[in-house]
Formats: structure tokens, C-alpha cells, sequence
């Protein structure tokens, strides 16, 4: 259950003052006694859940008076507040650009957003509706919580670091470097915890040492993880996520992905293998489960499936689902009441909230809390993408295009069971300057889309009127109007600026190694491509990619066979820079790549 004040914890224990002072590293092993098995010692000693309680980032906050609900509208730029009792939206309040989660200040009259798009925190006051931007100095804010002294932190996806914002003075007073793509938080205590979106890895940040104690790794296949909830009861942390079997070599869709969620004991960091959800089983196919809610009482959890736009509702003690809810599209938020009576649901891509009564599990009421004001084939075409829910898109509501590419990005997997042979996933930003597509360039066009939604997802396809291939082999012929709309959609997706390189001159020498060695020759201009294909000694023809947002992209090369760009340099073939160049020059040429697209 969440809350809006946040108490200090007992000491750290760390099996004795030795141990803490070295690190987390060294920790000794508990002293053998007379016992057979003797009792293992925690990780460190929890908070005491009966003096303090804990908070989780969130697209949805509610504040003291358990009526008023403020919600981050990502697609709109905005913050709903709504009165989800009486269904009234009370204001629509435009913030930064592209607002992951919403945090609630104590007083219950002023929230803070972190906006992924323009690198802010915004400090907004309900009441007079002012905003105030709070410049946070790093790339690709995501998830914001509220701790002590009106202070807030946030994690950066970008830059791979959280920050601890001063709010009340609009200044970032320190920075914590973490494991790339920090997204959810949740903070217990002197205990923050994040986790990182690709990877499914959680990591602890012991705010006293101002730095990372420990990370759960649970398991190289785990990602799409951008919330945690704490069970303070149990000492458990739940964690939505996407099971992705990339090594699988004959692939078919109900083999793709596996929808779970992983638990994670916080006495020691440790996966609790056992005790992991499997909804295909414990409920029924869903896709992309995104956000939980913990109702520790009922031993209920609630999880939105963001992919196939359901609310499972787990019963922690049997393992099961106790209901199975439909709600609106690409459901991203999910938030209990504080006296677990209500259960809200928001619908990212409809605009809409979902309200569920916890009594007898039914939705009491839909209410659109948002007006969109963006182009109609954008909204569609991004309903399309993410969704597993339709036919026509995926079989068994089991995989959508956004497992691989989700908000455009690249998954970092190498998926091994193509019919041509590894593939490393590549983003998704500026399509229509870099035609033709897919690693060998058979692609000529976007909408061949609709070829991977038949083959890999198992859609019957969005093209109803005649054969496939020849619709798609004439650009003019009446395809599909929602092929259009997805069509239109992908191509506006459009990647954020690269963050500054922290070396402008090793960049800048980089520059001029990439000019020196040729090879803008085939990376051209600004897109970095010249739309050829080519045999550069890796195994076949292919398409030359461009060389934006490699600094998002890796690992490289069509088969994922560089695993950093330095490794690119180092592989057999035409890129093999490493013979004949300097290595403080293949630094410079990374740092300058790496730094690609630069801001405007």
C-alpha cells in the first residue's frame, strides 16, 4: 500500500561494521556453530513496516484526501486531475514533454512529473495550475518518487543514473550512477530500489553511501521492466516483466516471449525462482504485464498487461488468477486506493481510466481524462503497435510488435531462429530516411511490416482485400486503411539527441579518424547511410545501417557479433580498424559515434 510520507529506517546492519566498510563484496559468511544448517544472516536489516512504509513510481498518485487522482498523460504532454468518485476531471494541466509517472508532494496540492522528452521534472500546483520546469541535467527522465524533505528522485534512461531533486529549490543536489536504463523506483526507507528496462536486473541503492550495494539479476532473458512493488510485510519485491527467448532456433509466437512476473527477496537480493508468476499459466495468454498493484492484505496482486489491455488479478496464495478484467488500450498504470476498496487503471493510449471495485472485481466506470490532441493515425497506428489483442496482429494475444521495439527502441537482444540467421533487433527512429529494411535489405517499403506480423506474430494480417504480395508490391493500390495508420505511426517515431559526449575533444579527434579512414564513404551525411548493400567480410551482403543512435543500438553488426562499437573495430573484416590505427583513436572514433544524433 503506498503513502505519502516516507520515515527513516533503523541502522544498516551488514553482518557487523567490517563488512559495511568494505562493501557489499566481501561479506563474510555466517559463523559456523554446532547446527547443521545455521540460520543465514540477511543481506542487511530491512525497515521495521511498522514505522515505515514504502512508495513505487507511478503513471497514477493519490493524494491524502483518497478522492483526488492526478495522472501523467504521455501521448498529450499533460496532467489529468480527476475525482474518480463522481467521474469529473477536474483539469487537464499541460507539463513537459512526454511525462513517464507522477509523484504527489505531502502537502496534496503539489505533484512533480518527469517528462522523458525534454529532460525536466515538473513542478506543478494544483490549485493555481502553474508549472514549474526543473532542469535535471541528464537524458530521458522516466520514473520519480517523493522522499523526505520534499525531495525527489528520479531515474535517468539515457544517462543511467538517478538523481535527487530539491524541489522546493528547483536544483539537482547529487547523482548516482546505476546500470543502463533505470526506469521504476521504489524507495523504502534509506533503500531505493530501480530497475532497469532491458535488462530485468533490479538494483539497491543505499542512499547513505549515495551509491548501488547490490543488483538482482534475474536472468539475461528477463526486460521490458519498468515498475517494482514492495511487499513490506514478506520482505518481497514484484516485478512485471517480459521473458524473451532470443536462443530459441526454430521460433514460433507462443515461443517468443513469456509474460511473468519475477519476485525477489529483499533479505538478500535473491530471485525467488519458486515463487515466480507465470500468467499464461496462472491466468491466461496476456501480453507485456507493465505495472502492478499489491493489495499485502488480501495477498492479491493486480497486474496490467499492457500488450493484450487486461487486468490479472493473482491470488499470491494459491498462485492463480482470482479474475481476468478487460480495460482499455495499452493499460501502463495501476493504483489501489488507500483502503484497497478501488482499483484504478490507466489507459495510456485511449486517454481513459478504468475504475475496479476490489469487492466483487468488476469495472464500476470508464472515464476519459484526457483530450488528445495529436494526429488520429498516430494514435491508432500506436494502438496497433502495441497491441497483442487483435487478431489480425498476433495469435493467442501473445506477442506485439512493441516486445522488441518498444517506444521505437532496440531490445539489445541477438534473436538467433531467423530463417536467414541471427539477427540483432535495431531501433526503429527515422524510417523514412533509411529505406530499404531488416538487416539484408529485402524490405523496400514500411508497410512490408505486414510480412513479420504474419510470419512471427501469427496475425492473419491487416491486408483483407487480395493477395498480399501484390498489394504490397504496388505502393498505390488500396491496401489496408489501419496498414496505413500503423505505416504512419512508425514513421514518425523519432529518437532523442545522443547525450553530450564527456570528452568534446577526444569526440571531435573522433571526427576527424572517421574522415581520415573513409568511411563516410558509405556512411553518408547526416542519416549515415548510403541505402546500399555491401560485403564487408561478416557474412553476406548487407545493408549499410545508419549511424544514429548507436549509442542506443547495441550490440552491432546484422548478427550482434560486436557487442560494443570498440569490438567492431577489433572483428575480421572491412571495419577492422584495430591493425592500422591507433587505440586512443579508435576511443576518439567511438566517443564521436557514440555521440550521434547530436541536439539541435
Amino acid at each position: 500500500m503506498h503513502a505519502n510520507r516516507i520515515f527513516r529506517p533503523s541502522a544498516l546492519l551488514l553482518f557487523g561494521a567490517i563488512c559495511f566498510a568494505v562493501g557489499l563484496g566481501a561479506l563474510l559468511p555466517a559463523p559456523v556453530s554446532a547446527q547443521t544448517e545455521p540460520t543465514p544472516l540477511p543481506l542487511y536489516a530491512l525497515p521495521d513496516p511498522r514505522q515505515s512504509t514504502s512508495i513505487s513510481s507511478n503513471m497514477l498518485a493519490l493524494a491524502p484526501d483518497n478522492r483526488t487522482l492526478v495522472v501523467a498523460n504521455m501521448l498529450n504532454s499533460t496532467l489529468s486531475v480527476v475525482l474518480p468518485g463522481t467521474g469529473e476531471l477536474v483539469a487537464e494541466i499541460p507539463v513537459g514533454k512526454d511525462p513517464r509517472s507522477v509523484a504527489i508532494l505531502d502537502d496534496g496540492l503539489r505533484v512533480v512529473t518527469a517528462n522523458r522528452g525534454d529532460d525536466t521534472l515538473s513542478l506543478v500546483d494544483l490549485q493555481a495550475q502553474t508549472v514549474t520546469a526543473i532542469p535535471l541535467g541528464g537524458a530521458q527522465p522516466y520514473g520519480v518518487i517523493m522522499g523526505a524533505n520534499q525531495h525527489a528522485y528520479v531515474s535517468l534512461q539515457g544517462s543511467a543514473e538517478v538523481v535527487e531533486v530539491d524541489v522546493n529549490a528547483g536544483t539537482v543536489l547529487r547523482r548516482i550512477p546505476v546500470e543502463p536504463f533505470p526506469s521504476g523506483l521504489a524507495l523504502w526507507g534509506d533503500f531505493l530500489y530501480v530497475t532497469h528496462f532491458w535488462s530485468g536486473d533490479l538494483s539497491l541503492i543505499y542512499l547513505p553511501q549515495n551509491r548501488v550495494i547490490a543488483v538482482a539479476h534475474n536472468g539475461r532473458d528477463s526486460g521490458i521492466s519498468q515498475a517494482v512493488e514492495l511487499d513490506i510485510t514478506r520482505g518481497l519485491a514484484y516485478l512485471p516483466q517480459t521473458r524473451s527467448n532470443a536462443d530459441e532456433p526454430h521460433p514460433t509466437y507462443d515461443t517468443l516471449v513469456f509474460p511473468v512476473v519475477n519476485v525477489v527477496s529483499l533479505r538478500d537480493l535473491a530471485l525467488q525462482r519458486g515463487n515466480r508468476l507465470t500468467l499464461d499459466t496462472a491466468d491466461q495468454p496476456v501480453n507485456m504485464p507493465f505495472a502492478v498493484a499489491l493489495d499485502r492484505f488480501r495477498e492479491w496482486l493486480f497486474v496490467a498487461n499492457a500488450g493484450s489491455n487486461d487486468v490479472s488479478v493473482i491470488d499470491l496464495k494459491t498462485g492463480l488468477a482470482r479474475a481476468h478484467i478487460p480495460v482499455g488500450a495499452n493499460p501502463r498504470g495501476i493504483l489501489l486506493n488507500h483502503d484497497n476498496s478501488l482499483v484504478f487503471v490507466y489507459n495510456a493510449l485511449e486517454g481513459t481510466l478504468t475504475v475496479i471495485e476490489t469487492r466483487n472485481l468488476t469495472v464500476i466506470n470508464e472515464i476519459p481524462i484526457s483530450d488528445f490532441n495529436i494526429p488520429v493515425d498516430i494514435i491508432i497506428g500506436s494502438q496497433l503497435f502495441y497491441s497483442a489483442a487483435d487478431p489480425r496482429l498476433s495469435a493467442d494475444r501473445w506477442v506485439s510488435c512493441a516486445n522488441c521495439h518498444f517506444d521505437g527502441l532496440s531490445d539489445g537482444r541477438v534473436w538467433h531462429g531467423f530463417p536467414d540467421g541471427a539477427r540483432s533487433t535495431p531501433p526503429l527512429y527515422g524510417l523514412l530516411e533509411t529505406p530499404p529494411y531488416n538487416a539484408a535489405g529485402t524490405w523496400d517499403e514500411v508497410a512490408d511490416v505486414e510480412l513479420k506480423i504474419r510470419s512471427l506474430q501469427a496475425g492473419s494480417g491487416l491486408i483483407t482485400d487480395g493477395p498480399v504480395s501484390a498489394a504490397l508490391g504496388d505502393p498505390h493500390s488500396r491496401r489496408s486503411l489501419d496498414l496505413d495508420v500503423l505505416v504512419s505511426y512508425l514513421s514518425a517515431l523519432q529518437g532523442p539527441p545522443a547525450p553530450p559526449p564527456a570528452d568534446a575533444a577526444q569526440a571531435e579527434r573522433g571526427a576527424a579518424v572517421f574522415t581520415e579512414q573513409g568511411c563516410e564513404s558509405c556512411h553518408v551525411g547526416a542519416v549515415g547511410t548510403d541505402l546500399k548493400r555491401y560485403d564487408v567480410g561478416t557474412g553476406g551482403e548487407f545493408d549499410t545501417p545508419s549511424l544514429r543512435y548507436l549509442w542506443l543500438s547495441a550490440p552491432y553488426l546484422h548478427d550482434g557479433a560486436a557487442r560494443t562499437l570498440t569490438d567492431v573495430f577489433r572483428l575480421p573484416g572491412a571495419h577492422q580498424l584495430a591493425l592500422k590505427v591507433l587505440p586512443q583513436d579508435i576511443d576518439a572514433l567511438v566517443a564521436y559515434l557514440q555521440a550521434l544524433p547530436t541536439p539541435p
